[in-house]
């Protein structure tokens, strides 16, 4: 298939909409591949740097009926500072706007699009023959209109960073790095679209975020070595205060914010209760917009690097395949709404069949019941520890109404909810 430059077929008007719409149908949809487990966990194969043989990424990548490998890695999200009420709401619909973003690089041949833990989107990219400074203008291009798409659609600040091309296909999580980095170095300029390489040109006196030195951070992290985190957060401290001046609060405040979402969302991953991280994450938010000096900000980033890792219970997590950890965390996350088998499942990107039958294989009790356990602890804690009415502890907790809530309460525990709250408060 003959490779179109993006900006050619956008000016070629709707006239050509339903001709073009007729050929997409024919070709394989290389933009939109199936949501199948082989094909996540071979995403995250390439993005995580798990796989250094050339050889079997490419023969996994044809066995996927996907086109060309990608070189290059794109990464889109939003300016931490503007993300404190970005909650779960906006985590879901990242998800949701994921084919609008896609309908963006449609005509780029080969093109893949995920989300990446919520966190950010993710685009992979080849080069398609094109020169340098064609290929640098059709991402230009591409951003610009990924970055109207978010602004639109959250109304919050949004930044992209583009990693460097590598043609080895084993190396490319090295420009998923590289474009995470860009992305964060809205510290460094006003620009919200950021090439890695031309982070180079910022000069040592210039605003500097210590990236090497973070990532130090968050390998002793996964390894639970409390000791060497804090070191590492130490030189992560030293880097960024040696070359900033202590006039620049914004900068201060943005970075350690920064910091902050980083370390909390790394210790979910590790297996931190997800809903006392995010209420901790709060609090630490207030009393980050209250420090003033760097010795301030050195304090604060030790007290909460301590208090996070403190709340990994690795025991919890430790026999669990990735897939089931990261639904137990999500159910943990977002047991009070109305969610399903395959919304769990697509959120940690496996087949919801897959996910039932590991589920039970790991956990010993099928989704249903489990989630119906975590409405039930939360149920029985409100109880116990509040005078609000059973009508709304029982939406709070995730079922669909009182009748229902009182049916599953008795099953449970062999009482109502009134005759439970009464037993408790005599204690």
């Amino acid at each position: 298939m003959k490779f179109f430059r993006l900006s050619d077929r956008l000016s070629a008007g709707s006239k050509r909409g339903v001709e073009m719409g007729a050929g997409l149908d024919n070709q394989k949809k290389y933009f939109e591949p199936s949501l199948s487990h082989a094909y996540f966990a071979l995403i995250n194969e390439i993005l995580t740097g798990h796989m250094n043989d050339d050889k079997v990424l490419l023969k996994k990548w044809e066995w996927l009926n996907l086109r060309h490998f990608p070189q290059v890695v794109m990464t889109a999200g939003f300016i931490y500072n503007q993300t404190r009420d970005f909650d779960v709401t906006k985590h879901l619909k990242m998800k949701i706007i994921l084919s609008d973003l896609r309908q963006i690089v449609k005509y780029w041949q080969g093109a893949v699009v995920i989300t990446w833990y919520y966190e950010r989107m993710v685009f992979l990219l080849p080069l398609n023959n094109l020169e340098d400074v064609d290929f640098k203008q059709e991402l230009l291009l591409v951003a610009q209109k990924v970055i109207s798409v978010l602004e639109k659609d959250f109304e919050l600040q949004a930044s992209i960073g583009i990693g460097n091309i590598y043609n080895q296909p084993s190396l490319l999580y090295r420009s998923f790095e590289e474009a995470c980095q860009a992305q964060k170095s809205y510290l460094l300029t006003d620009n919200p679209i950021i090439f890695y390489s031309d982070l180079a040109t910022y000069h040592e006196n210039e605003t500097v975020y210590p990236f090497s030195e973070e990532s130090e951070l968050l390998v002793q992290i996964k390894k639970g070595n409390m000791n060497a985190a804090l070191k590492a957060l130490d030189k992560v401290n030293q880097v960024f205060q040696s070359k900033n001046p202590q006039d620049l609060k914004d900068v201060y405040l943005a970075f350690y914010l920064e910091l902050l979402i980083t370390i909390s969302r790394a210790l979910i991953f590790q297996g931190a209760d997800p809903v006392l991280v995010s209420e901790r994450k709060l609090q630490l938010m207030t009393m980050l917009g209250k420090l003033d000096g760097p010795q301030d900000f050195i304090k604060w980033s030790c007290n909460m690097l301590t208090l996070f890792m403190g709340m990994v219970n690795k025991d919890e997590y430790s026999g669990l395949s990735e897939c089931v950890r990261n639904a137990v965390i999500f159910l943990q996350s977002n047991f009070r709404q109305a969610v399903t088998l395959r919304e769990v499942a697509a959120a940690v990107h496996v087949n919801p069949s897959y996910l039932s039958r590991t589920f039970k294989k790991e956990l010993g009790i099928n989704f249903s019941t489990y989630l119906t356990k975590l409405r039930m602890e939360n149920a029985k804690s409100v109880l116990e520890n509040s005078q609000e009415n059973i009508k709304s502890i029982s939406f709070e907790s995730g079922f669909k109404n009182p009748s229902y809530f009182h049916t599953v309460f008795k099953k449970n525990t062999g009482i109502s909810p009134t005759k439970f709250r009464n037993i408790m408060g005599e204690k």
